[in-house]
């Protein structure tokens, strides 16, 4: 073994890397560990990337789920730089520039989800023909990574090949998919709030991609993709708030990041009935956006266990042909081993449309619209 003046020669640095000291090696002194001996430092393995393979082991027990449901919530809140909470400040919501449509209205929307950040998007409303007021179920609707967000537009040469390749039956679908999410949604009776993600539309304060990419912002637990998983939480807030919101019937759907924005608002935050995030839970690749993720995130976990989080409530997702393709076979029959864990597998579905690319085109929003509806 090594004599104590050899031990103090060593630097602290790999003292910190190996507090249990082995003989050193007479072929090499620098080495700490003798022989095939190793430190257990997974840092010391290939690195991860988000390019890789992420299943879900199913625990065995619901005792054993609970635990591991409470440890994963842990790591997502302290991950985004939200533990504990910031504190929730008044949102101070401006609504305005009312229009009316076929059955529902459209309203503009601004509301600070900290002191001097807001949140903007749009408001849809059904256009109820009652003289006695009653509070409606509401649906949140986070956007991805669609040119324009809320915006969002396809030209017409894009919206025909949408329509020949049945994607789409109609061109306004076909040109606005993202809006005619919302749309359809307000005039089955339910109050949307379609929100933009950092960066998009009318939210430039902060370029998207760009912000808390230094050193003091590390050091302080904040980034991009905590800001956006804030912004999620606050805009459920401002929704529960509306006095024509029944605040136990609010439903959340996106896709792509809007579909990540998705299942980690409902990982966090116990207050949604129904979630459907699109095209994004799978176990191939976890997201390419600083929107997406940050240091921590998918610490030993990935978007099938980040989704699962929410069992046993209605929990349904699509598939396309994009990452997200295999979903029935790796991943979804893991999600269902889970709900019936819970006597809830009637609450887990999925469907994926291989034919079509990454999307949230008709098929995944008829399925979603009758999924919102049922639960």
């Amino acid at each position: 073994m090594i004599t104590r003046r050899e031990a103090l020669a060593i630097p602290f640095a790999t003292l910190l890397e190996s507090p249990f000291l082995f003989a050193l090696d007479d072929s090499d002194p620098t080495r700490v560990f003798t022989g095939e001996l190793k430190p257990t430092d997974v840092r010391l393995g290939p690195p991860r990337t988000l390019n890789g393979y992420f299943p879900f082991i199913v625990p065995k027990t619901k005792e054993e789920w609970a635990a591991r449901r409470k440890l994963v919530r842990e790591r997502v809140l302290v991950s985004n730089g939200l533990w504990p909470l910031p504190e929730k400040t008044p949102l101070k919501p401006v609504i305005h520039g009312k229009i009316e449509r076929d059955g529902y209205t459209v309203e503009k929307v601004f509301f600070a989800s900290m002191p001097g950040h807001y949140v903007s998007g749009n408001l849809y409303r059904p256009i109820v023909e009652s003289d006695k007021p009653r509070k409606l179920p509401a649906v949140l609707c986070p956007h991805g990574h669609w040119l324009n967000g809320r915006f969002y537009e396809a030209t017409d040469a894009d919206a025909k090949k949408q329509i020949a390749t049945k994607a789409e039956e109609t061109m306004v679908g076909a040109k606005f998919p993202l809006q005619a999410r919302c749309a359809m949604l307000a005039r089955m009776g339910f109050v949307v709030f379609f929100y933009d993600m950092v960066g998009n539309a009318d939210s430039k304060a902060i370029p998207h991609r760009e912000g808390f990419k230094d050193v003091q912002a590390e050091l302080r637990g904040q980034s991009f993709f905590g800001l956006q998983t804030w912004n999620s939480v606050r805009a459920l807030d401002f929704v529960e708030s509306l006095p024509d919101v029944d605040p136990k019937r609010i439903g959340v759907t996106g896709a792509s990041g809007g579909g990540t924005q998705t299942f980690v608002l409902c990982a966090i935050d116990d207050r949604p009935a129904a979630a459907f995030p699109a095209v994004m839970v799978s176990t191939a690749m976890q997201g390419g956006c600083v929107c997406e993720n940050c240091s921590g995130f998918r610490t030993d976990t990935g978007n099938i266990e980040l989704a699962a989080m929410f069992a046993p409530k209605p929990l349904a997702m699509s598939g396309a042909d994009d990452w997200t393709k295999e979903i029935l076979t790796k991943g979804y029959p893991e999600l269902k081993e889970l709900y019936a864990l819970h006597g809830a597998e009637p609450k887990a579905a999925a469907k994926a449309r291989i034919q079509c690319p990454h999307n949230y085109n008709q098929g995944p929003r008829e399925l979603m619209h009758t999924w919102v509806s049922q639960h």
